[in-house]
């Protein structure tokens, strides 16, 4: 599927040398250069509208020093577009008793384990939350409605790409703020909200005042260098 797709439009598809490396498939275009990420998501229904959730990739890293190539094939930063291929199943009650064996003429008869898939294709940002994807780790979270998976409309979806980098490249769990003996700047979109207009009516209103200092700064450098 993903070598037809890339054949039909002109790219070329490269592969993450390793498990743990980011992404697990990166599109070339092949007349253009540009490069698109794309990584591969599962997750299982818990209701009718709900999933589990799914991990978006790690918050800290190759995330947040975007020219590093750590653990990911091309620098964060040289991609154009960061892409999440989902699939959504659901369980199957009557599986097979996984200490029974059976012979390769009966592999038409061992129940599936797994049930209804669903497909999706979203930019990361559309689909992520505001909050990691389980307990303490550092990776960002997925939202948890199937209608907002596959129509791309989660939080940031609206607030734009450049607000998910924002928040997320500053984001601090409960461990990174006590390692670093701070408070945590924010937990939520709410708090987020809060914590970038701190201070900003008052910078606003200093606007030229800061511009100044900025021009006498620059002059002084200037002069020392």
């Amino acid at each position: 599927m993903f070598v037809e797709f890339a054949e039909k439009n002109g790219f070329d598809i490269g592969l993450c040398p390793q498990q743990n490396f980011y992404p697990d498939l990166t599109f070339i275009h092949r007349r253009s250069r540009r490069m698109f990420a794309v990584d591969i998501k599962s997750t299982y229904r818990i209701s009718e509208t709900e999933v589990n959730g799914m991990t978006l990739g790690a918050f800290t890293g190759y995330f947040r020093q975007r020219g590093s190539k750590k653990n990911t094939l091309h620098p964060y930063n040289q991609y154009s577009g960061h892409f999440v291929l989902g699939v959504i199943y659901s369980k199957c009650d009557d599986v097979a008793d996984e200490r029974q064996q059976f012979a390769l003429k009966d592999l038409e008869k061992i129940p599936s384990v797994i049930k209804d898939f669903q497909f999706f294709a979203q930019p990361k940002y559309k689909i992520a939350s505001a909050r990691p994807g389980s307990g303490n780790t550092k990776n960002i979270g997925s939202v948890t409605s199937i209608a907002k998976l596959v129509n791309g409309s989660g939080p940031f979806a609206a607030l734009g790409e450049q607000v998910y980098d924002d928040y997320w490249m500053f984001y601090l769990t409960r461990d990174m703020a006590y390692a670093l003996s701070v408070e945590r700047p924010y937990t939520n979109l709410t708090t987020y909200a809060e914590y970038k207009k701190r201070g900003s009516d008052v910078l606003e209103k200093h606007a030229e005042e800061i511009a100044k200092l900025a021009e006498d700064e620059a002059g002084k450098a200037d002069e020392e260098s």
